[in-house]
This record gives structure tokens, sequence and C-alpha cells, in this order.
């Protein structure tokens, strides 16, 4: 085994391995240190130690390195993580609306492998005698058809007149309703041995994987390395040496480790035409009510969406562009943005791959249709540190701000401030609100409800994890700061959140709706500074609140005498109740009519918002209206 740590001076990500004809391997790496980043090959020997390195390129940010088998080079394409290249064998990804393909080429010919309503990425291809194996992670349920939150791997032969085949045996240790810290099996790589066996290695939630397939059908999956919450690598680099065993790489908390392995044995599968079109049907849940838009009293338009969500570039699972693909065409969300910690349990986010995140957001971000966020987590120390903070930045090419640089909340708000972005604080009872730091103008709202609970008061009905009952965000109210509500989920792509989230679909647990003048990212943010927007707690339920007819929710007001209030609530179900809520409790309340409920009373004077209870027990809140003596 070699392992190549991490250090201040070098950050590796991005393993490949080439085997070499004396027989050993290239191993090849994204490098970045203090001169930027670099395309590094280690020379490695048939034992998998380094004999050797050198550097082939260096620039100041390089996206990611392509997956072709023989060649793999920088790329700084968007859509680089959709392909994938061994030597006349090539897969890629198509994608039209909702619709996902999966597409093998060889010869000027194409062959679609997979297609579906659902989100399919991170093709693998590694070619064979008689033709090539691809394999690739979806997420559309083998026994009912429809989309759900972990992925799995599927494997098909494609031979040299096109036709697509599968193994006939099952896969072992397939399921997709597996609980706890380790749940999935993506984003894969290929080893085929010399008689003909496949190696197939990918990713769980957190550990890596083999699982090999013979003439005797699969064997159980294999752990690799740690276990353990972390921010490991993406893919399981691996290669065929001359002497047939196999050399892989893979990138652990610490740095990279390469270790050499046994080649898969037991001979080809047996194999039977796959099911190129396996019926899907839409992702289940609520949707938009009905009827009209409050918005439009204000000419402006309520919009939904999800803008905090991880991915495998950090604690999550998944490609870059899949948090995109599931919100616009899995959920029916008007936008969405990937929010992946910047430097987090062994994970560091560079300029190179920052791009590409970029990159990814703009790819999808389709104004008037669909808007896409810019994103990520700056990652504090826990209460009585400044704790996790949202950041949001308002167009492309803007440097982060790293924790590993500045690692304090007020430090962090000034550089915002010149960048012209905002934070948004999360989980407070749990990790801190930084309410010292606090500044209206760069933190107009707080997420207070998310997969982790909801953090408006203790005892909360949704629960909330953490134990710091000063921090919930009504007590934070209380002592005169001032912020609006955004709600998100926070989701990783785990069930249930490893135990933690009360709803199976943790992308469902936390929805930030927003009253915005048209679907693009200057009015979504402009919409949050503004804080004329609502935090629901996973479903678009609409909402508005009035103060003196004339002030939206989010309102700084001056008035000589009791300020009117009107609040009016649609619900995707039954509304059991609305409120207006203030600091010394309920103000007033009123039972729904069905899914629609209003409700009006008189502040005198400090905050108010309004509360939505389903029957169901799907919840939304107001940003709140402040009220000042004349």
């Amino acid at each position: 085994m070699a392992r190549f740590d991490h250090s201040p001076e070098r950050y590796l990500r991005e393993a490949r391995l080439v085997a070499r004809a004396d027989g050993g391997a290239d191993l090849h790496a994204l490098d970045w240190g203090p001169e930027g980043e670099a395309h590094r090959v280690f020379a490695l020997d048939a034992a998998g130690e380094a004999i050797g390195e050198r550097v082939l390129h260096r620039a100041g940010a390089i996206a990611l390195l392509g997956h072709d088998a023989a060649r793999p080079e920088p790329e700084d394409a968007p859509d680089a993580d959709d392909r994938a290249r061994d030597g006349d064998w090539s897969v890629v990804l198509e994608r039209e609306g909702p619709l996902c393909r999966v597409v093998a080429l060889h010869g000027g010919r194409r062959a679609v492998v997979w297609e579906a309503a659902a989100i399919a990425a991170a093709p693998a291809i590694r070619a064979a005698e008689g033709g090539a194996w691809i394999a690739f992670h979806h997420d559309l349920r083998e026994d009912r058809g429809e989309p759900d939150v972990t992925k799995w791997i599927a494997l098909r032969h494609v031979d040299a007149s096109l036709a697509v085949r599968a193994p006939v045996a099952p896969m072992i240790d397939r399921d997709r309703d597996r609980q706890g810290e380790e749940q999935g099996f993506e984003l894969p790589s290929l080893a085929v041995g010399a008689d003909g066996a496949v190696a197939l290695f990918g990713r769980g939630s957190h550990r890596f994987f083999r699982q090999d397939v013979g003439g005797s059908g699969f064997s159980p999956r294999v752990p690799l390395g740690d276990e353990g919450w972390g921010c490991r690598g993406r893919r399981v680099a691996v290669c065929v040496l001359a002497d047939g065993a196999l050399l892989t790489a893979r990138r652990e908390k610490t740095g990279l480790v390469v270790e050499r392995a046994p080649p898969p044995t037991g001979g080809p599968p047996a194999l039977e035409p796959a099911e190129v079109r396996p019926p899907a049907r839409p992702r289940p849940g609520p949707r938009r009510p009905a009827g009209p838009d409050p918005a439009a009293r204000w000419s402006r338009r309520t919009l939904f969406g999800d803008i905090h969500q991880h991915s495998a570039h950090s604690d999550g699972c998944g490609t870059a562009d899949e948090p995109y693909l599931r919100a616009r065409w899995g959920y029916g969300d008007d936008f969405a943005a990937l929010s992946d910690h910047e430097s987090f349990l062994g994970k560091r986010i560079g300029p190179g791959e920052w791009g590409h995140l970029q990159a990814v957001a703009e790819r999808h971000d389709e104004p008037g249709r669909f808007a896409t966020l810019l994103a990520y987590e700056w990652t504090g120390r826990k209460y009585p540190g400044p704790g996790h903070k949202v950041v949001y930045a308002p167009a492309p090419g803007l440097p982060i701000v790293s924790r590993d640089r500045v690692s304090e909340g007020a430090p962090l708000l000034a550089e915002l401030r010149a960048l012209g972005a905002i934070a948004v604080p999360h989980h407070v009872g749990w990790t801190g609100a930084d309410e010292e730091a606090h500044d209206p103008a760069l933190q107009p709202v707080w997420e207070i409800c998310s997969c982790h609970g909801c953090y408006l008061h203790a005892g909360h009905p949704l629960g909330a994890r953490g134990e710091l009952r000063d921090q919930m965000v009504e007590e934070v109210l209380r002592r005169g700061k001032r912020f609006g509500f955004i709600a998100c989920s926070d989701g990783h792509g785990l069930l249930f959140h490893h135990g933690v989230a009360r709803k199976r679909d943790p992308f469902r647990t936390g929805l930030t709706a927003v009253q915005a003048t048209d679907c693009t990212r200057a009015a979504i943010l402009e919409a949050i500074r503004q804080r004329r927007c609502y935090a629901t707690s996973g479903v678009p339920i609409l909402l508005d609140l009035v103060a003196d007819g004339r002030h939206p929710m989010g309102s700084e007001l001056r008035s000589s005498g009791p300020v009117r209030l009107e609040a009016r609530a649609t619900g995707t179900a039954p509304i059991a109740s609305i409120s207006l809520v203030t600091a010394s409790g309920a103000l007033a309340t009123a039972g729904g009519r069905g899914p629609d409920a209003e409700v009006a009373g008189e502040l005198a004077g400090g905050w108010a918002y309004a509360k939505v209870i389903q029957e169901d027990g799907e919840m939304a809140w107001s940003s709140p209206v402040f009220v000042d003596p004349a």
C-alpha cells in the first residue's frame, strides 16, 4: 500500500490510474498548493509503491480530470462527468427534460443502454473481448418504478453488434431501503479480468466498496478502507496490471491510498437482454396547490426551492448535477442550490473544483423557467464558535472564503460584504447562532427548518437536533436581532438522514419560498435580501403576511399605534390552524376551511410572523414583520 497524504502544501484529488507496459502504472491526480493547481503523475511499480513523479500541467485552477481510460487529461466542461471512454468505446449521458438516456458509442454507431424519466449519472466504461462493460448509477426503484432517494449502480454489456445485455444473476446486497449511516452504491468504476469476470467498484454514502460478478453471479460487496462519516473522493480509480492483478487508488479523508488487489475470477457472467426502457412513474409527493398566488397582489410570483444540500463533492451523495435535476424534474421546484462544505472532515474545495461546481450550476440555470444559486457551506466551529453558514454568491467567478483562512463570523461577513454575497446561519440550536456577529444586511435570513429539525424554539413538535436552547430563533429575536426565515433540506442523500430526519425523504424536510419579481438568480436573491420569503417544512404551501394593507412580510415599519396584520394561506392539505405569533405567544389564531385559511390581528410593537399548521403536520412560517414606535 502507498499513501499520498494531504498537507498544507499539497491537497490531492481526482485519482486516475493507467497501466504501463513495464508492469507498473501511472497515478494521475490534481494537486492544489500555494502555486495553484497541477496535473501531477506519480510513477508506481507493480506493488503500487511510488518510484517517481512529474507535473504535466500547471494552472491557477483545474476543474477535474476526464474519464478517458488511457489518457486522463484536465477538463473544464461542466458535462465532463457525463461521459467516459476506453479505446474506441464511449458512453455518454443525454438529457431531455425529465428523460435521461445512457448511450454507448462505437464505430460511428450508437445504442441506448438505459432510458427513463429518472436520474442517471456517473457513467463508466471498460472495453472487453467482444464488446464493452458499462456501469452507471440511477435513482429508479426496480420494484415500484419510482425515483427514490438512494442511488444504485446498474451494469450492462454492449457487444460488437450493439446488443445490450445485463447479468442474469441478481445483484447481491442491493437494498434501496437500507437505513443507517451507510447507504446506496454509486459513482462506479470497472475492471475486467483475463477470464472475463468483472470487478465493480463504487461509493456508498461514506465508504467505498468492491463487488465482483462472474460465471456464478455476483459476490457480496466488500468494503474498502475506513468507515464512518467523512468527506472522501468520488470514485475508485482502477487498472489491470501486466501480471493480471488490479491496482486501485481512492481518496480517503487523509489523502490518496493506492492498493494492489486480486483480479476478478470465475469467468464471464451469464447475460440476458437488458430492460433498456424500464417503466417510470413520477416521484411521489405533494405539488403546489392550485388557485391564485397571494404574491400577485405585490406583482410578484411565489417560487419554491431547496438551496442547501450536499453531494459527493463533500459529505453527501451523487454528482453536482443531481440536485438541480431532482429539484426541477422530480419535485417541480422553481430554483435550487448545491452548497457543499468548502472545508470539512478532510475535504477542501479549491479553485478548480469550485469553478466546476459553479459551471454545473450555470449549466442548469434557465432564467424565467428554473434558477440556480451559487452556494457553499462555510463550516465554522460549533458553539461557542461561529457555527455553520451557507454563503450565496451573486455571480460566478467570485472566490470561496474558506474557514481555513477566515475562522470567525465577523471577519467572514466583512469579506462577504466586499464580494456582494450573503450568509445564512442554520441548525443554530445544534451548532450555534453566532449572534454577536449578526448583521441583518449580510445575514438577512436564517434557515429555521431542515432535516435536522425546526429551530424556532426549544421543544418544537418537529423536533430538533442539539440542546442549545438559548440559540433558538425566537430567543435571538427576543434579544433584538432581526432576520427573515427560510427552510432548506440540508439533505445529503440518505434515507431519514441516517436516523436524524423526521421524513424518509430528507430533501423534503425544508423548503424556501420567495415572493420574487421573476424566476432568476438575481430576483430570488433580492427577495431573500428583502426578507420577501418564508419557510415551509418541505411542501409548497402558499402564504402571505401583510401589515397595514401595504407592508409585506419582512418589513420594518414605525407606527404611533397598533398595526393591523393579515395572513392568508393555501395548503397542500387541509389547514388545521393559522396564527400570528409574537414574542409573547400567539396574537391571534383561526381554523382553516379545507386548504384555505386566514387570520388577522393588531400588533402594538415588536415582531410577529404567520404560522400555518396543516392537518397532516406540515407547516409554514412567514418572515416576521418588525414594528417600532413612531
